[in-house]
């Protein structure tokens, strides 16, 4: 039986974005097990005695029944280069507690910070955020992530993003890019030029056969 896991963003006491991570939950449930009850989160997890002035992560691992949950001071780590790879045969359209997937493709780029993962010739997410682009108007993500994060989601629906098929090719017309998810918020998240994104004249083409 897979499982899988929700990250919430724990900040002065509350857990952030709580209904847009109880709908993907839901919907994973239904999707993977069948199974239709409605959860919500916020009467599931109880909040032990946090220090108000940082920031938790708190983890939420399940599958068809609640496994546990456990909360984790958590820092915005920094990210300056990113290393452009082409990987087929990649699905992660659940939020799998198992990401053996993004430790390989790490493993097999150990001079990176982290990638940006092309996959049937998209532009998608890095290993562990969904991705967004400035053109000097707006800020655009990808519209064939791998996993449509809850942050990623709340953003459209308030039209602070949009959405557009974005390949290699495309990177000339950015001037620079974030990384968003649920524990980093667009304000946040530090920007990354586009120069320093890595694009050799071959991407590195990984299989996840």
């Amino acid at each position: 039986m897979c499982q899988l896991f929700e990250t919430i963003k724990v900040k002065n006491g509350i857990l952030e974005n709580i209904d847009y991570h109880n709908s993907r939950v839901n919907k994973s449930r239904n999707e993977l097990f069948g199974d239709n009850k409605t959860w919500n989160l916020r009467s599931m997890i109880t909040l032990p005695p946090l220090a108000s002035s940082k920031t938790y992560r708190c983890k939420f691992v399940y599958n068809e029944v609640f496994k546990s949950v456990e909360f984790i001071p958590y820092t915005i780590k920094p990210l300056k280069t990113l290393q452009l790879v082409e990987v087929s045969n990649i699905d992660y359209g659940h939020k799998y507690l198992d990401r053996s997937v993004f430790d390989n493709i790490k493993l097999l780029n150990p001079h990176a910070a982290d990638v940006i993962i092309v996959n049937n010739g998209n532009i998608t997410d890095c290993t562990y955020a969904n991705l967004v682009f400035f053109d000097g108007e707006k800020w655009i993500t990808p519209s064939t992530p791998l996993l449509r994060g809850t942050k990623r989601q709340r953003y459209i629906d308030e039209q602070i993003v949009v959405e557009r098929v974005i390949k290699p090719a495309d990177l000339k017309h950015f001037y620079k890019m974030k990384i968003i998810n649920a524990m980093i918020d667009l304000d946040e998240s530090p920007e990354i030029d586009i120069e320093n994104i890595v694009v050799s004249s071959e991407y590195r083409v990984l299989s996840n056969e």
